[in-house]
């Protein structure tokens, strides 16, 4: 949301004021370059106690004492206390919680439990918002049956950074970005290298991103040891910001063999860089990756299928260039300008109709 906030710096009718939740003692605000940051204490307790009790009692106060024009509550949670506060606002429904938290993909108790707490807020914002942004078609179609209100595709933007990396492409290096948990498919990808590396043995994978699910974490490096993967298959861990531009300067193309993904901001970021892409055919992201242009997308859990897209890339470097220029004409749909544009716009109108 940093870009967006700088976009609408620019505009003079704006007066921005950005209110979070953190864990802190006390609540702290701060003036950052004519921006209004209100961070609200919560205890250190976990979200699924408070986003109902403290978190809304305090979001909710702080809005009334700001008494804007306009309320934009993004996900679930914020989206709640927008509604609840009684101003004209606009919600943003990232993902769907419905998928997000299904059982068979988060079956812990600590997961049930957040479930339990996050779908009736999501389920309130659906019936209740008469504005609703989304981050791709394909979530429309999962909430378009439910919503009584407006719905609107605005995606995810793109940092303005991610559009100057330079390539220093490292050959046949592969790269996935993102959260370790089996949503993210990744031992379709750890199988698929098993497959390429005995055509092409200098063909090296990094998984970059934090551990979410400990158990799914041990079983892929589990995996990768039993095979013998380990000389072809990194695990990077989480990187800070400049480490993982080079991430994606090196890489020669990036993989995402994700099973549920509403829109896939790594994708995008990834295009933005120009670099090729292979994922799966799934929710979002056909919406993101233009099927043989900007890269190629595979049915999700076909090993062979992403093996021979990967490795038809990796020996075709024209093909890669191609693609990659095409990913980055292609991410400039998501900037931040182009987005900031057309959530103003919506803005106007609501503020415009009272909503």
């Amino acid at each position: 949301m940093l870009g967006i906030v700088n976009e609408f710096k620019k505009y003079p009718d704006i007066d921005l004021h950005v209110v979070t939740i953190q864990i802190l003692k006390k609540d702290i605000y701060q003036n950052i370059e004519g921006v209004s940051v209100h961070y609200l204490a919560s205890p250190p307790l976990p979200r699924f106690l408070t986003i109902n009790t403290i978190d809304r009692y305090k979001v909710i106060n702080k809005i009334k004492e700001i008494n804007p024009d306009l309320v934009h509550g993004h996900i679930s949670n914020y989206g709640y206390y927008a509604l609840k506060s009684g101003y004209p606002s606009i919600v943003t429904i990232h993902g769907i919680a419905k998928e997000e938290y299904d059982p068979k993909l988060r079956p812990s108790i600590l997961d049930s439990i957040r479930r339990k707490s996050v779908l009736p807020l999501e389920d309130f914002c659906l019936k209740n918002a008469r504005i609703i942004t989304t981050v791709s078609p394909y979530v429309v179609e999962k909430i378009g049956s439910i919503c009584k209100g407006e719905v609107h595709v605005v995606p995810n933007s793109i940092r303005d950074e991610f559009f100057e990396i330079q390539s220093q492409e490292v050959s046949d290096r592969l790269l996935f970005i993102g959260g370790i948990e089996p949503r993210k498919g990744l031992l379709n990808v750890i199988k698929a290298v098993e497959l390429i590396c005995a055509k092409r043995d200098n063909v090296r994978l990094h998984i970059v991103g934090g551990i979410r699910k400990q158990g799914y974490y041990d079983s892929l490096v589990e995996y990768v040891e039993r095979n013998n993967l380990s000389s072809y298959i990194t695990f990077m861990g989480a990187l800070d910001n400049e480490e993982l531009k080079k991430e994606l300067s090196e890489c020669s193309i990036f993989v995402f063999p994700s099973k549920e993904e509403s829109f896939g901001i790594a994708l995008a970021e990834a295009e933005a860089c120009g670099k090729p892409i292979v994922a799966s055919n799934i929710g979002g992201i056909p919406y993101v990756v233009d099927n043989n242009k900007t890269g190629f997308l595979v049915e999700y859990g076909n090993i062979n299928s992403l093996a021979d897209k990967i490795l038809m890339l990796l020996e075709d470097k024209d093909l890669r260039r191609i693609m990659g220029f095409m990913g980055r004409e292609k991410a400039r749909e998501f900037s931040n300008k182009s987005i900031a544009e057309k959530y103003y716009s919506l803005y106007q109108r609501a503020v415009q109709n009272g909503k």
